[in-house]
């Protein structure tokens, strides 16, 4: 049966977190018609024993870790829904920010995409919008800079604020902008599937919007594996091949090595200076990433 919205989640390994969010949907009351749809990435935490008793939600276990946007896809594609709301499973919701995304969504035909303002625990805001920027690419401190000044701009606006587009934990957008049933590039199996998204829309024209007056908050926080760090270079340079071409990507590959090595140098003289466990575990990271040429 066809609904108002389907919230589109992946799990791995998050049962408490999924527990949270299901017990939000089952308590709060919202304008709108909606299912919570969750896609399990093969989780061996009590994920699945517990989802599949839930009759109240939809799904659908992967049987194998498909990464972030395939899962995302496979979700839409098993749904019927005017809209598609792609969350984390470590959002904290709020009833009134979904019914003002949903208002905001219904009044203004013109918005492709919408997304409140993503919070830390403190109430500090996240740097969810995303620029297009070749500098910022290149610039670590341009990245940061325009970063706080998008922010600075959100904080002081009275309106639904034009971006160029919306990262990360959650966001509001028209099915029609998933007509095969995919809104993820598939080629991405983790990182940088929302940055590809947000360019790609924002190129095409898509109007995407944050809405100031509201706000949920992302929990995040978890440190980054050795693995996780590769996958995440990995998936920049496929992102910057992609929408900058390859001399641009591996110009910015041989930056970040630049700044791995000088990582490394950095915690190393450290070291050399003071007995710390984070001091030697920052070195040893850093040692095996400098040489981390696969990604």
């Amino acid at each position: 049966m066809p609904v108002d919205v389907a919230f589109i989640t992946v799990n791995y390994n998050t049962l408490t977190l999924l527990e949270e969010l299901a017990a939000f949907f089952r308590s709060t009351p919202l304008p709108f018609t909606h299912l919570l749809v969750v896609v399990d990435n093969a989780s061996s935490d009590g994920s699945h024993e517990y989802l599949a008793e839930q009759a109240d939600i939809v799904y659908i276990p992967a049987g194998e870790n498909l990464g972030y946007g395939r899962a995302i896809n496979r979700g839409i594609q098993a749904t019927d829904s005017r809209y598609v709301c792609v969350l984390n499973t470590d959002v904290v919701l709020s009833g009134k920010t979904l019914a003002n995304l949903w208002e905001f969504m219904e009044k203004t035909p013109d918005a492709g995409v919408v997304a409140p303002r993503i919070t830390n625990r403190d109430g500090s805001t996240q740097g969810f919008i995303f620029h297009k920027s070749t500098l910022s690419n290149i610039f670590h401190l341009v990245n940061k800079v325009r970063t706080s000044l998008l922010k600075m701009k959100l904080a002081r606006a009275a309106l639904p604020m034009r971006v160029h587009g919306v990262l990360g934990a959650f966001f509001l957008a028209r099915r029609s902008l998933a007509p095969d049933g995919r809104l993820f590039d598939e080629d991405f199996f983790f990182y940088f599937e929302d940055t590809d998204l947000a360019h790609r829309l924002f190129e095409a024209g898509v109007n995407c919007y944050a809405l100031p007056s509201c706000s949920i908050i992302h929990l995040g926080g978890s440190s980054t594996s050795l693995e996780g760090a590769r996958l995440f270079f990995r998936s920049k340079n496929l992102y910057l091949k992609k929408h900058y071409g390859r001399v641009f990507a591996d110009l910015i590959k041989t930056i970040d090595m630049f700044r791995l090595r000088m990582k490394f140098f950095k915690y190393s003289l450290l070291a050399s200076v003071f007995s710390s466990g984070h001091i030697a575990e920052k070195k040893a990271y850093y040692s095996s990433m400098r040489f981390a040429s696969d990604f």
